[in-house]
């Protein structure tokens, strides 16, 4: 059997799509509300809702409690109940 020398990357590879495509800019030549750039959802506290459910998912994969916890503060959830 052949064995692959590349690591193991327990992050799904759409999250770190998601985390890169989704950034926010300003409208209005730059004065104006920000709005995610790839589907132009009004950027809130949290992000574009695509970028929260990356960051979620994320959080999920991490084995880490406290890259969780920075996670959930950055996201605003509890890990224990919901969004």
């Amino acid at each position: 059997m052949v064995q692959s020398s590349l690591p193991y990357d327990p992050v799904p590879a759409s999250v770190k799509i998601d985390l890169e495509l989704h950034q926010p800019y300003r409208t209005w030549l730059g004065l104006g509300r920000l709005r995610c750039e790839w589907c132009h959802h009004t950027w809130g506290a949290h992000g574009c809702p695509q970028r929260r459910s990356a960051v979620k998912l994320l959080a999920s994969c991490l084995n880490s409690d406290s890259l969780r916890g920075v996670l959930a503060n950055l996201i605003g959830f509890s890990w224990g109940g919901a969004a």
